[in-house]
């Protein structure tokens, strides 16, 4: 197989698994993906229980007036709670409820994309994909090792 087919049949696998996933997302979750705006700021809950929204901002780099109406609309799902800190009432503090800890444990069944593999054909897949993330993160470095001071 030639380079050019390779990468046609490589990139068109990945392009219609992130379609998956988004189908998936908008399908389940009004569309909100865990790794853009409100999914995003879901994530990173999961990670801090319990954090100001203040540090949230930060941690993030969301504008405080975005983040506050991100927050807003996740407050108004039931995904998220907020409350002023005991210690400093001027900190907003936000938590993850039951239903943002739900969001976060459900994926799309991506073992359904792979039940036409054998053991030994996921084995190898899984071991060529290896091979490709560690020399992307390689070209990556090189690529932007000018971009940081």
């Amino acid at each position: 197989m030639s380079n050019d087919n390779f990468m046609k049949v490589f990139l068109e696998a990945y392009y219609l698994m992130h379609n998956y996933s988004t189908i998936w997302y908008r399908k389940n979750f009004s569309g909100m993906d865990p790794k853009q705006g409100q999914g995003r700021i879901l994530s990173a809950l999961r990670r801090n229980r319990t954090i100001s929204q203040k540090e949230l901002g930060l941690m993030l780099d969301i504008r405080p007036q975005s983040l506050g109406e991100l927050l807003q609309k996740l407050e108004n799902n039931g995904y998220i709670t907020r409350h002023r800190s005991s210690a400093d009432k001027r900190a907003l503090i936000v938590e993850l409820t039951a239903k943002g800890e739900f969001f976060q444990r459900q994926r799309p069944d991506y073992d359904k994309l792979f039940v036409d593999l054998n053991a030994k054909e996921k084995e190898l897949l899984s071991q060529s994909l290896g091979k490709i993330s560690k020399r992307l993160y390689e070209v990556i470095e090189d690529e932007t090792a000018d971009d940081f001071y």
